[in-house]
């Protein structure tokens, strides 16, 4: 389904399509937190894991996979997202799993020692921890490459995929490069900052400043070191396992001509997309319902 048929089945809905994010009126993901625990893997590293649900021992699974070197609360209201507690409303069961490196999750952190698939097992082995067997999985920018790995690695688990700001396979400017640098340098100050975050990741008019905290930069070295260090052919189809591409319209790091729409033509009927107005790379915090709801309906369409 193309975005156009999408977004007017979204709109009728009655869920605003343009304009900023509506305030937090319905409580917020935190109300619904069921379940948190360390899950340790034994081999030193551990994930720290939250579980949402409106009641803890039913619905389906899903997850979300964060963006480069950032963590899970992004998909909360901490960071202006109403994602977690949209699919708690549809009766998901949300389990976040906070990457190494952030709080209470630890690991190796050295690139060199990293790959992709073992990032993907910090994945399979929470999950494994709390019995999950089928999954439905959300990728953002980076999380999207692991989102689609994982699949590749463990289909069985894989009840449904959906991809969020992905990226693409082209080489990047002067200007990209810049603001993606100066978004991760924290000893810039505040309005360059702000500067460098709204050129990379907010489409114009939107508030970058509520992503000014939440960065990691060692694990988003590492997590650029494990990616540049796969071809991306072998994470590139999923696996075979078919999926929704939600795109940003405004995306200065992964324009949709060069990203998402690309990856739609190389793949075909495997993938459903959709592109999202007035949303940058950071359109979880930027458009959350509106995402929330085409990921919803996609879903509940399989």
């Amino acid at each position: 389904m193309r975005a156009g048929i999408f977004l007017s089945l979204i709109c009728a809905a009655g869920l605003a399509c343009t304009g900023p994010l509506r305030a937090a009126d319905e409580g917020t993901a935190w109300d619904h937190l069921v379940d948190e625990q360390v899950v340790e893997h034994g081999d030193g590293t551990a994930n720290h894991v939250r579980v949402f649900a409106a009641d803890g021992d039913s619905g389906p699974w899903l997850s979300i996979i964060p963006s480069l070197g950032r963590g899970v609360e992004d998909y909360t209201e901490d960071y202006h997202s109403t994602l977690t507690r949209r699919f708690v409303e549809a009766g998901y069961r949300v389990v976040l799993v906070q990457p190494r490196g952030i709080g209470r999750s630890r690991g190796d952190l050295t690139p060199e020692n990293l790959s992709m698939g073992q990032f993907a097992n910090d994945l399979k082995r929470s999950f494994d921890a709390l019995g999950i067997t089928q999954v439905s999985l959300i990728g953002h920018a980076f999380g999207n490459r692991l989102a689609r790995t994982f699949a590749t690695l463990y289909p069985d688990m894989v009840d449904n995929l959906a991809l969020m700001a992905s990226g693409g396979n082209f080489a990047m400017s002067e200007e990209q490069q810049s603001c993606l640098r100066g978004s991760f340098n924290l000893s810039l100050a505040e309005p360059e900052r702000l500067k460098a975050l709204a050129c990379a990741f907010f489409a114009v008019g939107n508030d970058a400043s509520v992503w000014l905290e939440g960065w990691y930069p060692e694990l988003a070295a590492a997590e650029v070191h494990a990616a540049n260090m796969v071809n991306g052919d072998f994470f590139k189809a999923a696996g075979g396992v078919p999926f929704l591409l939600v795109q940003a319209g405004e995306d200065f790091i992964a324009p949709p001509d060069k990203a998402g729409r690309v990856l739609e033509a190389d793949l075909g009927d495997q993938v459903t997309y959709a592109e999202v107005p007035h949303a940058g790379h950071a359109l979880s915090s930027e458009q959350p319902d509106i995402v929330a709801a085409i990921i919803i309906a996609h879903f509940q369409r399989n």
